[in-house]
């Protein structure tokens, strides 16, 4: 990132909408799924490393992140690579995809969104839930 910039450009290679709230940590990926380019949504599998999230595997009793970096997960087959990701944050709706660069679907922008990672567009999902804690 440059600190000289014109003012009102678009650039491309960020991912936060606003930095306020965002949550970065560190996730170890699971090793086989070749290349996953940043902003992949992932999900925490059951021996706690996190891999490419479909559709089928975005739901609320998976804990997701949006990755905020490309990682090379046959880089190395028996070490698990680390990677950044975000687990909470307000992120340009554009440039989040799921497995194999999926589109997120509402259903998908929904458990994002209950488990704190919102996109900078409204929503008009049908599937809207405004329910406290649940």
């Amino acid at each position: 990132m440059s600190l000289y910039e014109v003012i009102g450009t678009n650039n491309p290679s960020y991912l936060l909408a606003d930095p306020q709230g965002a949550d970065k940590i560190a996730i170890p990926c699971v090793p086989g799924n070749g290349t996953v380019k940043r902003g992949t949504v992932m999900y925490r599998t059951a021996n706690g490393m996190y891999a490419p999230a479909s559709a089928a595997e975005a739901i609320n009793t998976n804990s997701l992140v949006v990755l905020d970096q490309t990682v090379d997960t046959d880089a190395n087959e028996t070490v698990a690579e680390d990677a950044a990701a975000y687990r909470a944050g307000r992120l340009l709706r554009d440039k989040v995809t799921l497995k194999d660069d999926a589109a997120l679907t509402d259903a998908v922008i929904l458990v994002l969104r209950q488990q704190g990672i919102v996109m900078d567009q409204m929503d008009t999902a049908e599937t809207f839930n405004n329910v406290v804690g649940g």
